[in-house]
């Protein structure tokens, strides 16, 4: 093998690599992590507090990655959803990023055998969040 094809061949492995650790290759699939849905924050929204839609969960443990157009950091509640009673407060996080909230099982409820989770925020920037289960 010549030098040309030795760098071309190296350039596709680091290439590669780089890949599947930007967008989650098999170290992250390894990890545990179901991937379970993006939900997006309404544009334009004419309420002042900025809602996801629902992202189902089975309990256990839940992620949360939430981003935004925003440099400065927000505050982002999780809610549980129930359409029986007022929703729960699960808790707040400061700052997009991605976040975990522990043991989050007891909000299971429903004939969907789900919970259903989704986060507000004031950040009018505020675009997107992953959820993991």
């Amino acid at each position: 093998m010549n030098l040309r094809n030795f760098v071309a061949r190296a350039t596709v492995v680091v290439t590669a690599g780089a890949i599947f650790s930007l967008f989650g290759g098999p170290a992250q699939a390894s990890s545990g992590w179901d991937y379970i849905g993006v939900t997006e924050f309404p544009r334009n929204s004419s309420d002042y507090i900025r809602t996801t839609g629902n992202a189902l969960s089975t309990g256990g443990d839940l992620e949360a990655c939430i981003t935004t157009a925003s440099t400065k950091s927000h505050a982002y509640d999780l809610w549980e959803y129930d359409p029986n009673n007022a929703d729960d407060f699960v808790d707040a996080v400061n700052g997009s990023g991605c976040w975990i909230f522990r043991d989050i099982g007891k909000y299971v409820d429903g004939d969907n055998n789900r919970a259903e989770f989704y986060i507000g925020t004031y950040d009018d920037d505020a675009l997107r969040v992953y959820w993991y289960d």
